[in-house]
């Protein structure tokens, strides 16, 4: 790559790769403190695969549990959830002509919650994306990253990053949402809490 390329690629990893990776695990944090049993699941998994030494990069594909946490958070909260594209050429989609040049859009928020891709769309379920359920669901039924040849470049990186972060804040800090705090959606470029998230912090009990 000359040089115009590698800046732009590094301002694509800057401005596209800290905030959707933030936002996730903002809403994977929120998520696991507002149902206990999910939390206690990833804390065992976690303490056994360190065996309670820190977490090492060896660790993070073993943490299958985890995973399946940031994988339905971004199906509830998709940081990008809207994508846009424009028609190359003239076509028909669903019975409706669109002209090349057309701007294109795609309801990521919408896909993930459509009660006939998902069963009780609404509810927080990591289970959904266990191994065995995985393997009969529609490639775009799940879109946090984008599809096709246009799929976000980070997609794997951002997932790992995030299992990363997640199973090293959980096992030292217990957060709490503030008292009577309920987090409305603001779309502004990414789909983020409004007002900002409100969560206290306590140390775990060793």
């Amino acid at each position: 790559m000359d040089d115009r390329a590698i800046a732009d690629n590094l301002l694509t990893f800057i401005t596209a790769g800290h905030e959707t990776t933030a936002l996730a695990l903002c809403w994977s944090l929120y998520l696991l403190a507002t149902h206990p049993e999910a939390e206690a699941r990833v804390l065992r998994e976690i303490a056994a695969v360190t065996g309670g030494a820190p977490l090492a990069p060896e660790h993070v594909p073993k943490l299958g549990y985890t995973r399946q946490v940031i994988q339905e958070a971004l199906r509830l909260y998709p940081p990008a959830p809207i994508v846009a594209r424009t028609a190359q050429r003239d076509l028909q989609l669903g019975g409706v002509a669109v002209r090349a040049g057309t701007p294109v859009y795609i309801p990521v928020y919408s896909v993930h919650r459509h009660r006939t891709l998902w069963e009780d769309p609404d509810r927080f379920d990591p289970d959904r994306f266990a191994p065995d359920r995985v393997k009969g669901r529609h490639r775009y039924s799940f879109l946090p990253f984008g599809a096709g040849p246009r799929i976000c470049i980070g997609a794997s990186f951002a997932t790992l990053e995030a299992v990363a972060i997640l199973a090293t804040l959980l096992p030292a800090f217990r957060l709490t949402p503030a008292e009577g705090y309920r987090p409305e959606l603001l779309m502004r470029i990414t789909l983020r809490p409004s007002p900002a998230m409100r969560m206290l912090p306590s140390p775990r009990a060793a």
